[in-house]
């Protein structure tokens, strides 16, 4: 996939097929996960990333690619350096301009308003007109701790479009019915929190 393949190359090969290197030739190929790659794949990578070509399998034609690459990873690619599970030399041709987002639970009101662009997007998708969050929804949303980070936010979302009734989702919705409770204790605004 990455690198493309020549016809003929294997059983089922009936035309030369370009990888994602090529296609991206002269722009930007995203690596998502790029600290789960196998280390066999690391090497063909920093070897695609150094000499600016490829070549697809079964073919010994070696093809130039002028590519931006970004890459993402939820590994600490150091740690896993250290632990010889990413190839240090493949981490510094990477980590040229380093971004660190961090996770949602830590990004306080941003909950609620990804909550919110994913309610727009899906319900209009899914044909459901106009929903919002509830307060309570809200409250279970910015108290949740967020294993699975924006995916899984959007995951849950979807999951209260589906379930929800009269255009208004609840914290039930989400499947954060057990986070109501706790929610109701925590203030969600200043003005809350002072007269609380």
């Amino acid at each position: 996939l990455m690198f493309g393949h020549a016809k003929g190359s294997f059983t089922g090969a009936i035309e030369n097929k370009k990888g994602f290197f090529e296609e991206a030739d002269g722009g930007t190929i995203f690596l998502d996960e790029i600290g789960e790659l196998p280390l066999n794949m690391q090497v063909k990578l920093l070897r695609v990333l150094q000499e600016k070509h490829i070549t697809r399998v079964g073919d010994n034609r070696e093809i130039p690619v002028n590519v931006r690459v970004i890459s993402a990873t939820h590994v600490d690619l150091e740690d896993a350096v250290r632990e010889k599970r990413f190839r240090e030399d493949l981490y510094f041709r990477i980590q040229v301009l380093p971004l660190e987002l961090p996770p949602l639970r830590d990004r306080g009101q941003d909950v609620v308003l990804l909550a919110e662009n994913f309610i727009q997007r899906y319900g209009a998708e899914y044909g459901r007109g106009k929903f919002h969050l509830s307060r309570n929804a809200e409250k279970a949303l910015l108290g949740y701790h967020w294993p699975g980070n924006v995916r899984e936010l959007e995951n849950r979302i979807q999951k209260g479009l589906v379930q929800a009734v009269h255009g208004v989702i609840q914290p039930k919705d989400l499947g954060l019915d057990d986070m109501q409770m706790q929610a109701k204790a925590s203030p969600r605004t200043l003005k809350e929190a002072r007269e609380a």
